[in-house]
């Protein structure tokens, strides 16, 4: 005698149900799929599905593997009743996980003296941040090549690089810099360095010139990282700085 494609009476087992058969139930009845339809996707028998959805036997860790992507679900929520995410979810979850970092302008760090007042609404780029958990930080796109080094065992920062810049710290000879000019409202990336008593911002490029600080220049924020994108193995160095001068 043929046997229904319909699911057996749960009322019958109630003692053998553990979760699991009602979330693949769940996601057959979601998907409009029979159980014949879903033996033959796995490769195993009609009956077998039967076993398992009765709860008179327990899939193989391979076997939940398959059932989830046949189902269109995470293996552990079909197993252990874990949070069921789409990909989006999961990408939205890990990117909050990860406090995602604001890319911002040039002209819009220049704009703000606290971070608060920055409009990050319209910021259309964000990436994960590994390094902090710090609100007070951000990303700027690395411009031109004044801070390249000809020196290729030195740290450099190419165009296109991004820095993350504390806003909030305290800098030491030595930490690099986004330093603001008063007298043009311009921001300027350099090294804070000090040499007999004055203070300088250093470009790594020797063709460009070192800028004596006379208080024309107002602090702003230091790098603390760095993240190079057009490296092979996305590279991110860390900086051991914190502060700004």
């Amino acid at each position: 005698m043929a046997t229904s494609d319909k699911f057996d009476d749960e009322s019958q087992h109630p003692q053998e149900l553990n979760g699991w058969q009602d979330r693949i139930k769940q996601r057959l009845k979601a998907l409009g799929m029979t159980q014949e339809s879903l033996a033959h996707k796995i490769g195993i028998t009609r009956s077998a599905i039967c076993h398992y959805l009765a709860g008179r036997r327990v899939p193989s860790l391979s076997q939940f593997s398959k059932l989830a992507e046949v189902l269109e679900a995470e293996p552990s929520w079909l197993q252990f009743g874990s949070p069921h995410e789409t990909p989006a979810e999961k990408v939205s979850r890990l990117m909050t996980s990860l406090h995602p970092l604001p890319i911002i302008t040039w002209e819009q760090a220049a704009e703000f003296k606290d971070l608060r007042q920055l409009d990050l609404s319209k910021t259309k780029e964000w990436v994960p941040n590994y390094f902090t958990h710090r609100k007070d930080v951000y990303g700027l796109k690395i411009k031109g090549d004044a801070m390249i080094s000809p020196n290729g065992q030195s740290k450099s920062f190419h165009e296109g690089d991004i820095i993350v810049v504390n806003h909030n710290g305290v800098a030491e000879p030595g930490d690099f810099v986004v330093a603001k000019l008063t007298t043009t409202e311009e921001i300027t990336f350099k090294q804070y360095v000090i040499d007999a008593g004055k203070k300088y911002l250093k470009p790594l490029n020797p063709q460009y010139p070192t800028i004596e600080i006379t208080g024309i220049y107002s602090r702003l924020a230091v790098v603390t990282h760095s993240i190079c994108p057009n490296k092979i193995d996305d590279t991110t160095v860390t900086i051991s700085y914190s502060g700004s001068f």
